[in-house]
């Protein structure tokens, strides 16, 4: 691989989608409870809502993400323009359509960076997990998270 890495993150319809087809149907559980309606439309209002909630936490905060030679990982935010280093956490999972790390940011702030297979071209998932395959610590005790 040539180093440094540089991978532009985009928005998972692949996620989205799976979050729609779960509050469609947890609703269409909730619609076959045999409450009252206002118990019913109570619920729909609540799973909506945290369905909406969800969404708005999916959205990726990390723009770019530069994976370089030494092991380091440097993220670049929607709202600033420089990278920050980060240090990649115990208990990355690397799947062939779903990646999920944990990253401790150089000014001591964590994030999970969720990447769906369909959040980045084929060529650059299949770098990203490579790294983490060889940098990660996969399945080691978590930190207390």
């Amino acid at each position: 691989m040539q180093f440094p890495i540089t991978i532009g993150l985009r928005r998972s319809r692949f996620l989205d989608t799976f979050l729609l087809l779960a509050a469609f149907l947890a609703s269409a559980v909730v619609l076959a409870f045999p409450q009252s309606i206002s118990v019913r439309v109570a619920l729909l209002v609540v799973i909506w809502l945290i369905a909406y909630r969800a969404r708005q936490r999916m959205l990726p905060k990390v723009a770019t993400v530069r994976l370089e030679e030494n092991g380091r990982i440097s993220l670049i935010d929607e709202s600033e323009q420089a990278p920050l280093a980060a240090d990649l956490l115990p208990g990355a999972i690397a799947h062939p359509w779903l990646t999920a790390l944990r990253l401790k940011k150089e000014d001591g702030r964590t994030c999970a960076l969720i990447v769906a297979v369909d959040s980045l071209n084929a060529e650059d998932f299949r770098r990203l997990r490579i790294f983490l395959r060889w940098r990660a610590e996969f399945s080691a005790r978590s930190d207390g998270a």
